[in-house]
């Protein structure tokens, strides 16, 4: 942790030195006390019995074909509201796709969806409005900052401008993100990015939550953290969860799980109910008995044993069959005058055996230069901006009077904050913002990366 070995052993030993029955959980015990303070173990109430058949989601042989390829093959389950529904699956089975096809991102090749009680239509914006969507690779903006992602995204799903503060703040609070409005993205440990990008989910207070695999990559702390908030969403504000994952555990903690494989569902059911079905201990082997039933190669099996376990796997305990043996290596290959010659011949010969193709690529080539001789002649002259200096450092307004000596630009007076920004550049008084971040002379001095924002006019200036 931080750089620094928590403890060495087996297994076993690690179990019996911690008290407890799984390596998360001595992983956890292990951390200093400062960082396990407040962590407490997730519990999950049971859904409410009125809340039993109430649909949120139903897919009735939901079918995506890319081409000769069936990426989902007739699936069909039903969700219901409040209910945090888990989908257990090993990469490429299908599971990314049929979330695509129930917030509308991707036509169904076949078979039909409907969110409470209305069929999915991919242009049907005011049913995509009911649905928030967390993606593996975090849609955020990387450019903007904690709050403007909050801000753009309440305004891209219509939340009236009038609540956007509100809203914004609600999100702020709930989900912890108060120490790093000011923050990009990027600069962001993953918890806190995570719990950002369920926060742009959820800011326009959406009723169904789709998240695929969005605990993959933290600590098993952050995942705790995650998984509560996920908990609370959905028993006291009824959100629906529909979540994809990799790791067991987290499957035990949903209300039903569905398996699939090769596109299709293999089975849905409670956690537990599908253990005693299969007569199995743990729903990791339940899982890959129906695996096995299903056909799967044992190296898929073996697959999913390894990554159920998250990132803190039990050790394997049997010995290598076998040494591994390294593949040869291929020598790189400089440059060859004869493969050269051998490209440019065949290009000749294609050119030859289609002269439009030749005739098309000369005059494409002359008429880009011409663009491109035309364009760089154009100079850009007396274009109006401001700056939004907040950092007022010696080097942060020598920065600013820099523009202002070239005769490029022209300075109009200080920008004070977003909101004279975003009224001065819908006015037409400024071409041209630039916001100096806190922090800049300080970056600067010590040799980091140092960025600012800058917003242009999207018309041409003339």
């Amino acid at each position: 942790d931080a750089g620094k070995l928590l403890a060495t052993g087996t297994p076993d030993e690690l179990h019996r030195r911690t008290g407890t029955d799984s390596l998360e959980a001595a992983f956890i015990a292990l951390l200093p006390e400062a960082k396990r303070r407040g962590h407490h173990a997730v519990v999950v109430p049971p859904l409410a019995v009125g809340d039993q058949d109430e649909i949120a989601i139903e897919a009735r042989d939901l079918t995506m074909r890319f081409g000769d390829f069936t990426a989902v093959d007739h699936v069909s389950f039903r969700i219901r509201r409040g209910e945090i529904f888990g989908f257990l699956g090993s990469n490429g089975c299908g599971k990314s796709t049929t979330m695509k096809m129930l917030t509308g991102l991707l036509p169904a090749s076949a078979g039909k969806a409907w969110l409470f009680g209305s069929e999915v239509d991919p242009h049907d914006i005011a049913s995509r409005r009911r649905v928030g969507y967390m993606s593996q690779a975090f849609s955020l903006y990387s450019e903007l900052s904690v709050e403007q992602n909050l801000i753009l995204h309440a305004r891209l799903f219509g939340v009236p401008a009038a609540e956007i503060a509100a809203r914004v703040g609600l999100m702020v609070e709930r989900f912890g993100l108060g120490g790093a409005l000011d923050a990009l993205p990027d600069a962001l440990p993953l918890g806190i990015r995570q719990r950002l990008s369920l926060a742009v989910a959820m800011v326009h207070q959406p009723e169904l939550l789709i998240l695929d695999e969005p605990t993959s990559g933290v600590d098993p702390i952050a995942r705790d953290n995650f998984w509560q908030l996920m908990i609370d969403l959905a028993r006291k504000d009824r959100v629906t969860i529909f979540i994809s994952t990799h790791f067991m555990n987290e499957a035990e903690r949903c209300d039903r799980i569905s398996l699939m494989h090769a596109g299709q569902v293999l089975v849905s059911d409670e956690p537990a109910e599908l253990v005693r079905k299969r007569g199995v201990v743990t729903l990791e082997q339940a899982f890959i008995v129906y695996l096995e039933e299903a056909g799967a190669q044992g190296d898929l099996a073996a697959e999913v044993s390894e990554s159920s376990a998250g990132p803190v796997a039990e050790a394997a305990t049997a010995p290598a069959t076998a040494p591994a043996t390294e593949a040869p290596a291929h020598p790189s290959r400089g440059f060859s005058l004869a493969r050269a010659l051998s490209y440019t011949r065949r290009e000749a010969l294609e050119l030859q055996r289609d002269p439009v193709r030749g005739m098309l690529a000369l005059l494409g080539s002359l008429l880009l230069m011409l663009i491109m001789g035309y364009g760089l002649s154009l100079d850009v002259e007396d274009l109006s901006f401001a700056v939004l200096d907040r950092d007022q450092s010696t080097l942060s307004q020598s920065y600013t009077l820099n523009l202002a000596g070239s005769r490029y630009f022209v300075e109009r007076p200080p920008i004070t904050d977003y909101a004279d920004l975003d009224r001065r550049m819908r006015s037409g008084e400024l071409s041209l913002a630039i916001e100096i971040p806190h922090g800049f002379a300080r970056d600067l001095l010590r040799g980091d990366q140092v960025r600012i924002g800058a917003w242009i006019d999207g018309a041409m200036p003339t």
